[in-house]
């Protein structure tokens, strides 16, 4: 009994700390994703009517890749992904920069849209910016479209001003006083002011920024509400495709819809998994 008791307080040893802490979030989380996708799965491939296993068929991913509205769903949800992520990335690095000597209140004050919901500012954005908005009422006209653009501007702008309080707030989490001092003794040293940046500065940020723009394009891959609002009739993006599927066919919709939703999770998940490798090695 005392051995086995030695043994099991070795291991608990051996896990680290933060992990035992994280036990919790990461056990219901994975209760509630892993099910999620598992009913996912099951529904993809059960008839439309239901049935045994001895029943299941890849039917529905069959249709879902050869339907051609699907592949351009798919290329559209990745074009927004990218976009959005790169322009978040590249405005947080700006600002981030800025904002770094400046006091709390401030970039307090900046972190705000981060506890605004999505939905929120799209609705706004429509308030606005649609047709016949606030805006276009108080100017005239906007000199480009952005609700419904065909472009998915609308969907871009909603997720760069979501999106980029956050990227922010990692890249400030590593501008502090330590990077401050490395920077000051790198100028005595005789860096000029772009060596600074390329030495010290971007090794210190490149991780963060990057892991936190692939947790962006994650969520973006997979999000409903704001392609919904602001997105055009066409191309839908994977999650208005899942939508739309169910609501022209609810029988068969159903399993296209799980198909294309588990597409759009693998790719999240193949990108959290990226992140989190490039997270855990040590020069990024």
């Amino acid at each position: 009994m005392r051995s086995a008791a030695a043994t099991a307080r070795g291991a608990t040893r051996r896990v680290p700390p933060d992990l035992l802490r994280l036990a919790p979030a990461l056990l219901v989380t994975t209760l509630l994703f892993g099910g999620a996708l598992l009913g996912a799965l099951k529904q993809s491939v059960e008839p439309p009517l239901g049935g045994g296993p001895s029943t299941w068929s890849l039917a529905s991913w069959r249709a879902v890749f050869a339907d051609p509205t699907f592949l351009d769903a798919l290329w559209f949800s990745i074009r927004l992904a990218v976009i959005s992520s790169l322009a978040a990335a590249l405005i947080a690095l700006v600002l981030a920069t800025l904002l770094r000597s400046r006091g709390p209140a401030l970039k307090t004050t900046f972190s705000l849209p981060v506890t605004v919901p999505h939905l929120i500012v799209a609705v706004l954005a429509v308030a606005w910016l649609a047709p016949g908005g606030i805006a276009e009422r108080a100017l005239g006209s906007l000199p480009i479209g952005v609700v419904h653009a065909q472009s998915g501007l609308g969907i871009v702008l909603v997720y760069v001003y979501k999106e980029t309080p956050f990227l922010v707030l990692l890249l400030l989490s590593v501008m502090g006083r330590t990077l401050r001092r490395r920077e000051e003794a790198s100028a005595v040293l005789g860096a000029s002011p772009s060596q600074v940046l390329r030495w010290v500065v971007w090794p210190a940020v490149r991780r963060p920024l990057a892991v936190g723009s692939m947790i962006v394009g994650a969520f973006v891959l997979g999000a409903f509400e704001v392609p919904l609002v602001l997105g055009p009739n066409y191309p839908p993006t994977l999650a208005t495709y899942a939508y739309q599927a169910t609501q022209t066919s609810p029988l068969s919709g159903q399993g296209k819809a799980a198909a294309s939703l588990l597409v759009a999770a693998a790719a999240a998940i193949a990108l959290g998994l990226a992140a989190l490798a490039l997270a855990r090695t040590e020069d990024g």
